[in-house]
């Protein structure tokens, strides 16, 4: 009973982390931005994008095939096979990650597109900072292109967590992850 008790601490701690930092994050946008920040779409939906395809690019050079292997997500000597805090302060940490693989794969791109992708890279934080002189007073841009980063930062984070937590959810789960999809299945079926 005792230990059924902290597997569901673990899942609410794990399940719940991205609640709490998503809903603390707004709170900090809130408090760190220009009031009219979350009325230019472009400069958060910028800052996202940019963190999703750093996390995806994380993901990419830091992780094999074989973390992503169906056949051997679920033996027991696989990569999945972890503790919550291995889990929380290894695999779903985005400050674990080595960044300069991401540069050596740009830069290794056929014909120059690595410079190109690199470039472009450099040139969204200016245009976001453009963007932000171009609404706000100095200091007001300043803080809204710290907020940017920080959106960017986040949106890397929750990307490699939500991805790691799939694949760790899913060794976990082993094949009752397999019984709850087949359900999930059968319930939008029947038009629910």
């Amino acid at each position: 009973m005792l230990e059924l008790l902290y597997t569901l601490l673990q899942i609410l701690v794990v399940i719940g982390i991205p609640f709490v930092v998503s809903h603390g994050g707004e709170h900090l946008i809130h408090a760190l931005a220009h009031h009219e920040f979350s009325e230019v779409p472009i400069l958060t939906t910028l800052s996202r994008l940019q963190g999703l395809l750093a996390g995806g690019l994380l993901l990419y050079v830091n992780f094999d095939s074989g973390y992503f292997d169906l056949q051997g997500l679920f033996l027991p000597e696989g990569h999945w096979n972890l503790t919550w805090t291995q889990f929380l302060l290894e695999r779903s940490n985005v400050f674990k990650y080595e960044w300069f693989p991401v540069l050596r794969l740009l830069l290794t791109l056929p014909e120059g597109q690595g410079w190109t992708a690199l470039l472009a890279w450099i040139v969204l934080p200016l245009l976001l900072g453009a963007l932000c002189l171009r609404y706000w007073p100095l200091r007001e841009a300043l803080l809204s292109l710290a907020t940017c980063a920080g959106v960017a930062l986040w949106s890397a984070w929750l990307t490699i967590y939500l991805v790691c937590l799939l694949f760790w959810g899913l060794f976990l789960l082993n094949f009752w992850s397999l019984a709850l999809m087949a359900l999930y299945i059968q319930y939008r079926r029947h038009g629910h």
